[in-house]
């Protein structure tokens, strides 16, 4: 092994594991393996320098172990993207073959077995995730990791399939096969490295930023999130369609007489129930408390106001019985329609929380239509309110 090789490639291979690990700590759980495979292909790499200050025959069956582990690691850290635990047991069994033939190579003093065992191993071993990993490529990052690992895939492969050539006078140290597996790591590791590194980034960026954007209690959008999603709609369309603004009634009480615990579980049960009645391009937030505001795109306010009675009906009918409550558990529902003279979305969702007070005032567990927001009985105001009340 050449010295430059000899002092670069496990300094370069550690570092990663280093930067890997410090993803890690950020809760990134595929950079975890990441983080141990580049150190297990360090020491590997660092075998040789081992060997000269200390010489003796195990030595190479540490390297193996170290090449091989690295790479059931790389395999791992692949599918976490990908698939995850997909055939474990099949890539340990794998991982436990190539080290067996590479320690009856070292017994025989085979070193063509030895290499072949090793090099075929860890082909296996990174390339049976890039079968799981190949109906996964809707993203760029997931690309470009599949493209870097079937490069080291492939490398492992020629270079098992060719030791015969590169390995034709025996001695490994000043062997082809040796400048190959130190010069291709350099290029072929160096683009893994940064192409999962580059991956587990964005992955990292992508959920700060889902979660900046999303309730923690319920998954649904938060008020940002929602703003978000209202202005990601303008820009593509006119605005149209109808505003659901949502409160549990007697909430406190819930919380004062069951615990916090329960009423989180509530929250968490309306808000599935909002998402599964409400249409599929409905945008869906709750905007803090026990409030909660839905957008139905393209939605007059007859049928929102049947989208909104539904998800009453079930709430008030399954929800209490379903946490064992013995009181009733019910909400309230507030209507608008996005209008014309509406400067933004926040003007229909005023109206619709004006309905949500009129429904709370007269009674509860009801939903109110309102499309201004003068007071019912101001004489201008016309037919602003529409009161669907409990239905037994």
């Amino acid at each position: 092994m050449g010295e430059n090789f000899a002092f670069f490639l496990p300094i370069m291979m550690a570092s990663f594991g280093v930067l890997f690990a410090g993803v890690w700590r950020w809760r990134v759980r595929a950079a975890g393996f990441w983080s141990c495979a580049f150190f297990c292909v360090a020491g590997g790499f660092a075998v040789p320098v081992a060997f000269a200050a200390l010489p003796s025959a195990l030595w190479s069956l540490v390297a193996d172990l170290l090449f091989g582990s690295g790479f059931l690691l790389f395999s791992q850290a692949l599918l976490e993207r990908w698939r995850p635990s997909w055939l474990i047991h099949g890539r340990i069994a794998i991982w436990a073959l190539s080290m067996l033939l590479c320690a009856v190579g070292i017994a025989f003093d085979n070193l063509p077995l030895e290499l072949v065992a090793s090099d075929f191993g860890c082909f296996l071993l990174i390339g049976l995730p890039l079968i799981a990993g190949r109906n996964h490529l809707g993203h760029w990052p997931d690309r470009i990791l599949f493209g870097a690992a079937t490069l080291t895939a492939l490398d492992n492969l020629m270079r098992g399939s060719t030791v015969p050539l590169t390995l034709s006078d025996g001695n490994f140290p000043d062997s082809t096969y040796a400048f190959l597996m130190q010069a291709l790591a350099c290029i072929f590791g160096l683009f893994l490295a940064l192409a999962a590194l580059a991956a587990n980034m964005i992955d990292l960026l992508d959920r700060y930023q889902r979660d900046a954007l999303h309730d923690p209690l319920s998954g649904l959008l938060n008020r940002r999130g929602f703003d978000d999603a209202i202005a990601g709609r303008h820009r593509k369309l006119p605005l149209d369609g109808s505003l659901i603004v949502c409160d549990i009634d007697h909430f406190k009480a819930i919380n004062d007489e069951y615990g916090h615990a329960l009423g989180d579980q509530v929250i968490i049960a309306l808000a599935g129930m909002l998402t599964r009645w409400a249409p599929s391009n409905a945008v869906t937030a709750r905007f803090g408390g026990e409030e909660f505001v839905l957008f139905l795109p393209d939605t007059n306010a007859a049928r929102a106001a049947g989208v909104a009675d539904d998800i009453r009906e079930n709430f008030a009918r399954d929800v209490a019985d379903q946490f064992g409550l013995a009181r009733p558990l019910t909400a309230s529902f507030g209507l608008s329609t996005i209008q014309r003279a509406d400067a933004s979305i926040h003007d229909a969702i005023a109206r619709a929380d004006t309905a949500l007070y009129e429904a709370k005032a007269r009674g509860r567990n009801r939903v109110c239509v309102r499309r201004a927001l003068s007071p019912p009985d101001a004489s201008t105001a016309g037919p602003v309110a529409v009161n669907l009340p409990y239905r037994a």
